[in-house]
């Protein structure tokens, strides 16, 4: 376990030493546009086509800024982690009012149908950070006015598994598997050529192993894809 957290953190270094760079080239052209809005010397059209790209960009550093919160989260929980009584209802209810205006970007509806009377065993910033990366990458691989569904059912007498169901492209199992058994980046072009960072599932995998969880995805029979995994359910003392 060492060894693969060495491995782990060399990764993250890396990703940690291109994301200021990453982060100019994201800002720059966002300071751009706003300028050129600001000017008034652009058209009804074009001003559409600018906030687009805003958008987009805005888009892309929040994710980027969320991976490198949970690379910090992850890197010191390898320190020291502690478990506590969460409800994942409402850490996800929290998620979506505060990921409203990114979600509109793509008119795109999160349906929160986990059992408020759940409470499990974790760490409630990790799990925060599970539903970011998760939901994050749904939206990334749904089209316009699409829905993604968060639901959950206990698995076994102290296991309780939570779904993240999307209408989108759907993914290349065999590959995703792959890059979680050998814990190296995995990343494609979303739906409206998003970008990434390619570690987002690495994170929720390393996340979850730190949580006594696990981690598994798979292609819907109709159209889309499902990202489950497990948490340990809370027991009363």
């Amino acid at each position: 376990m060492d060894e693969e957290n060495n491995v782990l953190l060399k990764r993250y270094d890396r990703f940690l030493a291109d994301s200021m760079h990453t982060l100019k080239n994201l800002i720059s052209p966002i300071s751009a546009y706003v300028e050129m809005l600001q000017s008034g010397l652009v058209g009804e059209q074009k001003a559409g086509e600018i906030n687009e790209k805003i958008g987009l960009c805005a888009n892309t550093a929040t994710q980027l800024c969320t991976s490198l919160m949970n690379i910090f989260r992850v890197r010191g929980e390898l320190i020291d982690f502690r478990a506590e009584k969460v409800n994942p209802y409402q850490i996800l209810q929290e998620y979506i009012f505060m990921m409203e205006s990114n979600l509109q970007l793509k008119h795109i509806t999160v349906e929160n149908l986990l059992d408020p009377s759940v409470f499990l065993w974790c760490n409630a910033n990790m799990l925060s950070s599970v539903f970011t990366n998760l939901i994050t990458n749904a939206v990334k691989f749904s089209h316009e006015n699409g829905t993604i569904t968060v639901f959950g059912e206990q698995v076994e007498q102290e296991r309780f598994v939570i779904r993240v169901k999307d209408e989108g492209v759907g993914i290349d199992e065999a590959k995703i598997e792959e890059k979680l058994r050998n814990k190296t980046d995995y990343f494609t072009k979303g739906t409206m050529n998003e970008s990434g960072t390619g570690l987002g599932l690495l994170l929720v995998q390393a996340i979850l192993e730190k949580n006594d969880g696990s981690l598994r995805a798979y292609n819907n029979k109709d159209k889309g894809a499902t990202f489950e995994f497990t948490l340990p359910l809370y027991k009363e003392k």
